[in-house]
């Protein structure tokens, strides 16, 4: 029976054309490692590479299980995520974010 208290979160992004690169991806995931290992209520994080070039693609998802919503805030005001946010944000130019409870 799934843990009715977990919280997965979903975060999609596109980028401007032909600015997402390996070298972006390869931060994410380095950058994201340091999240999940600062909280112990990050219960996993998957992050994801769009392989298929079409117009409604995102260019990369963000998957993470959180052990309660409370956790969301806490990750959201991280060092880390912040800097990243500063980073690419300006060259976001769709975000999409999915919350749900099991």
């Amino acid at each position: 029976t799934p843990d009715l208290t977990l919280f997965p979160y979903t975060t999609l992004f596109r980028s401007e054309e032909n600015y997402f690169t390996d070298d972006n991806y390869n931060e994410y995931v380095e950058a994201f490692r340091i999240i999940e290992n600062a909280f112990d209520g990050i219960k996993s994080v998957s992050i994801h590479r769009n392989c298929v070039d079409r117009p409604a693609n995102m260019d990369l998802m963000i998957e993470m299980v959180l052990s309660d919503e409370s956790v969301l805030g806490e990750y959201l005001n991280h060092p880390e995520h912040v800097r990243m946010g500063q980073k690419y944000n300006p060259h976001v130019t769709n975000r999409v974010s999915f919350d749900y409870k099991l």
